[in-house]
């Protein structure tokens, strides 16, 4: 599916909850309640697999399943096997936090899992138990080491931020250098909780590993948005995501549906098409997926205004 300027939209990032069992500093507010336990509200399991099947049918061939946190959504495993069995989409993955993950793995490959994204911003229980507000890094240790033995694909996303956890990149590049894992070095944005780090926190690392004696650049994954480096005899790579000091708009191929039924073609737009109204109705629901995609704007304007347009936190919309 085309959109206007000639992308190809075959990516869809489905937030399946805004609920988290951490609160990172830079996406939740330490003091976030909720005013009931239902992990979605909004959305049930069968309007999932009604969304899924409708981006299928219009050319979706991947998708990512995100939150608040994926792996509280009580039939995840049921959706993904959905998804890969009666969708016939292959290159199915999560965005998690990795808590718990050790244990329902296992099932999450054999029901069609391919990677994961584990969010991880520091190697030291400390610093991890600090930036998460009470996580064991331990348990993410274990996650990630489960993967690898099931031959599930490996991606760390490590948000770096100047004199908290730019002290630990050496210690993330050896961790792919040592075993087969993309660790991703991503920008801090002024978006949401990010707002009150991005001025002091903001850390230039594609300075850094463009500095970085023993990295080349190598070819980048087509539709990814992050640029991959390796060192000689790395088992992983090293990938860098920059929103704001170099973007990737001109080659977005994504778009997102957050976990209250509303589809947002760009991040940092505060643009969203609802899209409950068309539940259960698949003939028109195909035709207004159509629509919608069309008219994904050009670019965001993060650069210019150093400031996200979208008034929903990042956990409202999914990483």
């Amino acid at each position: 599916m085309l959109d206007e300027y000639g992308r190809n939209i075959d990516y869809a990032r489905i937030s399946l909850t805004d609920k988290c069992n951490l609160r990172c500093v830079y996406c939740m507010p330490e003091d976030k309640v909720y005013e009931n336990n239902l992990i979605n509200d909004t959305l049930s399991f069968n309007d999932y697999k009604f969304i899924i099947s409708g981006l299928a049918q219009i050319g979706i061939k991947k998708i990512r399943f995100t939150g608040g946190e994926p792996l509280l959504y009580p039939h995840l495993i049921e959706l993904i096997k959905y998804t890969h069995y009666e969708c016939n989409i292959d290159d199915i993955s999560i965005t998690t936090n990795g808590i718990g993950l050790n244990e329902i793995a296992y099932d999450l490959k054999r029901s069609g899992l391919k990677s994961v994204n584990i969010s991880l911003d520091s190697l030291k229980s400390y610093k991890y138990k600090s930036i998460t507000r009470g996580g064991n890094l331990t348990d993410v240790l274990k996650s990630i080491n489960r993967c690898l033995e099931l031959g599930i694909k490996v991606k760390i996303n490590c948000v770096v931020i100047k004199r908290f956890n730019d002290d630990e990149i050496y210690d993330f590049i050896d961790m792919a250098n040592y075993y087969p894992i993309d660790v991703r070095f991503i920008e801090i944005m002024p978006l949401g909780e990010g707002r009150y780090l991005y001025e002091n926190g903001y850390f230039n690392i594609t300075k850094f590993i463009n500095e970085t004696d023993g990295l080349y650049k190598i070819e980048d994954e087509k539709g990814s948005t992050a640029r991959l480096y390796q060192a000689n005899y790395a088992k992983g790579r090293i990938g860098i995501i920059t929103p704001i000091s170099c973007s990737f708009c001109n080659t977005c191929n994504r778009i997102r549906v957050t976990s209250d039924g509303k589809i947002k073609l760009c991040i940092h737009s505060n643009e969203e098409t609802d899209i409950r109204y068309y539940l259960n109705k698949p003939m028109i629901f195909k035709e207004v997926l159509k629509e919608i995609i069309l008219k994904k704007p050009e670019k965001h304007n993060l650069i210019e205004k150093k400031s996200s347009d979208t008034s929903r936190q990042m956990y409202e919309i999914g990483g």
